[in-house]
């Protein structure tokens, strides 16, 4: 392992509070690499990356799909900064992996959680399925999220060759003239603290290479609202995304305060990695439940649940422990009820 790699996860360890760790091991990725044989469900292969680890073996340890479970074979070695290759031939019963979308779980001898990779057509996926001569793989900062590569890597480090997209446009009013020094925001440091962003010429054109994952992109630009979009980036291609800011309106500040009728804003910001914030607005005092739920409408988490005073409202959701996926959150005013989706990317 390089040392720069391993100081900065040991470096996210020692932030971390040893129960948090010891209970949830989505910080110790196991996952590494996914390619699949598109042309058959049996043909796949994933790359297992040991971060770190006392040696010993993975006897006993299995995984499952949303449709099947396989052993892994006896006398595969654990050992701290090494690539395991799992196929077919590793297992003790074949194991299908569905082209279109899975959810793949590592568990280990005692039955316990390892890690988690979804893919494709399933619920909270983090990446699209991988085309034929494609892979998916884990980028190792601090928070791990998943890209598509062209030109996969399997035991060996996950790099960005053949990973990369570009993204380019043009910023413009409403009338189409084009709008110098907008910022398009496309990524943000660690913690969501500083963004990440590229500035428009005079002919109000920006271009950006990122890896091929889903993206979000922001403008803002001093007098217009704020603009956004999300999409999904391939490798080795070109994505044109061109924005249109509409001039902020001039209001008075009394009558902002105070909304005419209930107002549930988008959440800020979108996508989001671990916590975003919500804003409402209320025409008069009221009890009001703010709750997150999954698409298919089990419920995630109450965000809050009280009296409120009229006027605007800010709160944060911290979704440390949730997993990757597109969430619906909702404000209940009395027989009022509005929703928004919000996506969480890790």
């Amino acid at each position: 392992m390089k040392p720069i790699m391993r100081n900065s996860l040991l470096g996210l360890c020692l932030l971390l509070p040893c129960h948090i760790v010891q209970s949830n091991p989505i910080a110790l990725k196991y996952f590494s690499e996914l390619q699949l044989d598109n042309q058959t469900r049996m043909g796949w292969a994933i790359e297992l990356f040991i971060m770190w680890s006392e040696d010993s073996t993975m006897d006993g340890w299995y995984m499952t799909t949303s449709s099947d479970t396989a052993m892994l074979d006896s006398g595969i070695i654990l050992s701290e900064g090494i690539f395991i290759l799992l196929d077919e031939g590793t297992l003790q019963t074949p194991l299908s992996l569905s082209p279109s979308g899975e959810t793949i779980t590592l568990f280990n001898s005692a039955g316990y959680w390892m890690d988690e990779l979804r893919y494709g057509d399933v619920e909270n996926t983090e990446t699209p399925s991988p085309p034929s001569g494609y892979s998916i793989c884990l980028d190792y900062e601090m928070y791990h999220y998943w890209y598509l590569d062209s030109t996969p890597t399997l035991g060996a480090e996950n790099d960005t060759s053949g990973a990369m997209s570009t993204i380019e446009g043009n910023i413009y009013d409403h009338d189409g003239n084009p709008l110098e020094r907008a910022r398009v925001r496309h990524a943000m440091t660690t913690q969501d603290v500083d963004s990440i962003y590229v500035t428009t010429d005079m002919s109000g054109y920006y271009t950006v290479d990122r890896r091929a994952r889903l993206l979000y992109l922001d403008v803002t630009l001093e007098g217009y609202d704020l603009a956004d979009t999300s999409f999904q980036a391939w490798p080795n291609t070109t994505h044109q995304v061109d924005f249109y800011l509409s001039p902020l309106v001039g209001i008075d500040d009394n009558e902002s305060m105070i909304p005419e009728q209930i107002k549930l804003m988008q959440n800020y910001p979108n996508p989001f990695n671990a916590s975003t914030s919500i804003e409402f607005g209320l025409p008069a005092p009221a009890h009001v439940a703010i709750d997150v739920f999954k698409l298919d409408g089990s419920h995630i988490a109450t965000v809050l649940e009280e009296k409120m005073s009229a006027g605007k409202h800010e709160i944060s959701w911290n979704a440390v422990n949730v997993p990757s996926g597109i969430y619906v959150y909702t404000i209940q005013v009395g027989d009022i009820k509005l929703s928004r989706k919000m996506i969480l990317l890790k």
